[in-house]
């Protein structure tokens, strides 16, 4: 089978990204001829697949969306291939549909965190991003255009039949999963005393990760918040991901925590970052299915998140984590992350943890998805 596959990024340093990375891996290793459509890629020295680039104009990051859309279908119009596979709404039409988030379902979801005429509110609504975005993704969905839908959660289903009337036979659910190779506790184990001493963590501190690329819908000011309320000088917080350092560090230093905060930027060794950890934490406020709760989860790494779907789903309460119901409550993420201070607390679930996402491992996702493209060839 010649498989397209497109989205903007494939590598290991984002959250789709990071899936469509690992799906080109997949098909790759099960003999089919892969070919990636994206504006950046991580070349898979392990496999042979085929990357083309689509081209984005510069400047303001709203256009990019729309840019990406307008080049891959181009692009993607005179290519040869049995199945086209798009992961976002700024992919082109006409695919097996990937839909890692819902963005007409996270505005909504966002509005009961944003009061009406807050800064907040009204910079969501000037924001031009956000109509470009509704309008590609309507494309999608109430065009009908596409093969066959993926929802990674019965909620995005729901949330598909709901805002976009997409009916239920078009729409197979298969949740996002990790690479078992990559994420394991061996691996944190063999690593952790480097990591940390790489880091500049001392031994009785308790590193708190954070891996996200938006601060504000993944609740880093709510990890503040909390780290304020703590007061404990032992607890860190590891902040991975794309935004600035410089604005990570100056919102740590609104709060007064600055001391505790360590900003690492963005990484493709995210498991390094495990290594390091002893707790992950994320009140998001929004998620399709949460790839870094898998990894952490995957890793060993007992995870601190929200009831919010997509975010709770992998999550077993005193099992493997802790739920809070408002991620905006710094008070609610201080009293659920207080248990993890005990290092005994901490080692007994961490143990625990690996057995509870073993069906999330790539491979028997992926070979769900694989079956669901042979079926959708055109």
């Amino acid at each position: 089978m010649k498989v397209a596959i497109t989205f903007p990024g494939c590598h290991r340093r984002g959250g789709v990204e990071r899936i469509v990375f690992e799906c080109a891996r997949f098909l790759a290793q099960q003999k089919h001829e892969v070919h990636v459509y994206a504006s950046e890629w991580e070349v898979d020295e392990t496999q042979t697949i085929h990357y083309h680039e689509v081209p984005r104009v510069g400047g303001p990051a709203f256009l990019q969306g729309p840019s990406f859309f307008r080049n891959a279908t181009a692009i993607l119009k005179t290519a040869d291939y049995d199945v086209l596979n798009t992961h976002g709404s700024v992919c082109p039409a006409g695919g097996v549909h990937w839909a890692q988030s819902i963005h007409k379902a996270w505005l909504e979801r966002s509005r009961q965190f944003r009061p009406p005429l807050s800064s907040a509110r009204v910079k969501q609504a000037l924001n031009p991003a956000h109509p470009l975005m509704l309008q590609l993704e309507a494309a999608h969905f109430k065009q009908r255009d596409y093969k066959k839908v993926i929802a990674t959660t019965p909620e995005v289903k729901e949330d598909l039949r709901r805002l976009y009337d997409v009916p239920g036979s078009d729409v197979a659910i298969i949740p996002n999963g990790f690479s078992p190779t990559e994420f394991n506790p061996e691996k944190r184990c063999a690593l952790r005393t480097r990591m940390r001493e790489e880091i500049g963590l001392k031994p009785d501190e308790i590193a708190l990760l954070f891996v996200a690329n938006e601060l504000e819908r993944k609740g880093y000011a709510t990890i503040l918040s909390a780290l304020a309320q703590l007061k404990d000088p032992r607890l860190k917080v590891l902040a991975v991901g794309k935004p600035d350092p410089a604005l990570i560090m100056q919102e740590a230093e609104k709060r007064g925590v600055a001391g505790q905060v360590i900003a690492c930027g963005a990484s493709q060794e995210v498991a390094s970052f495990h290594a390091a950890a002893d707790v992950f934490v994320l009140p998001t406020q929004y998620e399709a299915f949460c790839l870094a709760i898998l990894e952490a989860l995957g890793s060993g790494l007992p995870v601190v998140t929200s009831t919010v779907p997509g975010a709770r789903d992998a999550i077993l309460p005193g099992v493997n984590g802790a739920l809070i119901n408002d991620p905006k409550s710094g008070e609610q993420l201080a009293k659920a992350l207080t248990p993890f201070l005990d290092r005994d607390y901490r080692d007994e679930m961490g143990a625990k943890v690996p057995e509870t996402v073993t069906q999330y491992q790539w491979p028997s996702v992926l070979a769900k998805y694989e079956v669901l493209l042979l079926e959708n060839q055109r």
